[in-house]
């Protein structure tokens, strides 16, 4: 045998308990993506099925006014924040653009339940046993 072969089956035998256990390990992680990658799919499945079966249903007065009264407290209190925070930011530095930009989330946060409000409940059309007369045509 000669020097160079000696040499590669000695790195082979030395190295094969680290190969092993990298192979192992590379095993285990594949799976474990494999799997995360099935429950990651399963959960946007079922959560698309869920939003497709989902039937909003309009609220009552008194539902209404709570959510309306709680949206106004959490804007009010985003506004003094914000009014504190830009006038620190006004006496302070010209090019810091945080707090305005903080402005613009937070007024774009306050319309998203606004939106929900609006266009949330589905108007179901009610078919008419009238036909329509010949006025209508």
């Amino acid at each position: 045998m000669g020097r160079i072969r000696y040499g590669l089956w000695w790195l082979d035998q030395a190295t094969a308990g680290a190969r092993s256990r990298a192979r192992a390990v590379t095993g285990g992680a594949a799976t474990v993506g494999r799997e995360l990658r099935w429950a990651a799919e399963l959960s946007a499945r079922s959560t698309l099925a869920g939003i497709d079966h989902a039937r909003p249903e309009p609220w009552n007065d008194r539902k209404l006014l709570v959510f309306v009264t709680v949206i106004a407290v959490g804007a009010l209190a985003v506004a003094l924040v914000l009014g504190v925070g830009m006038a620190h930011w006004a006496m302070t530095s010209s090019n810091a653009m945080l707090f305005a930009a903080a402005g613009a989330v937070a007024v774009g946060l306050a319309f998203l339940p606004l939106a929900y409000l609006v266009f949330a409940s589905k108007r179901r059309r009610r078919l008419s046993t009238v036909s329509p007369s010949a006025d209508d045509r």
